[in-house]
Order: C-alpha cells, then sequence, then structure tokens
C-alpha cells in the first residue's frame, strides 16, 4: 500500500538533498513533539 494512502494527512518535501531532508524531518518531529507535550499537560 501506497504511504499517502495509510493517512489522512501527510507531508511531502521535494528536496534532493539528503541533509535537509533529515532536518526538515528532525524539525517536523520536534514540532509535533511540542504539540503532543501541550495537550499532555492541559489534560493534567
Amino acid at each position: 500500500m501506497a504511504p499517502n494512502k495509510m493517512s489522512d494527512d501527510n507531508m511531502h518535501a521535494p528536496i534532493n538533498d539528503m541533509q535537509i531532508a533529515e532536518d526538515i524531518h528532525l524539525t517536523f518531529n520536534h514540532m509535533m513533539m511540542s504539540i503532543f507535550h501541550r495537550i499532555v499537560v492541559n489534560k493534567k
């Protein structure tokens, strides 16, 4: 199954530079962790 069919939303960065792609991936992960942290903290 194609990755874009496995979820409701996806993100694609058409970059041909592995270092930039890794930076985008890391930045996105940090952004998601910040959002999840706020959700968890607000539930307490």
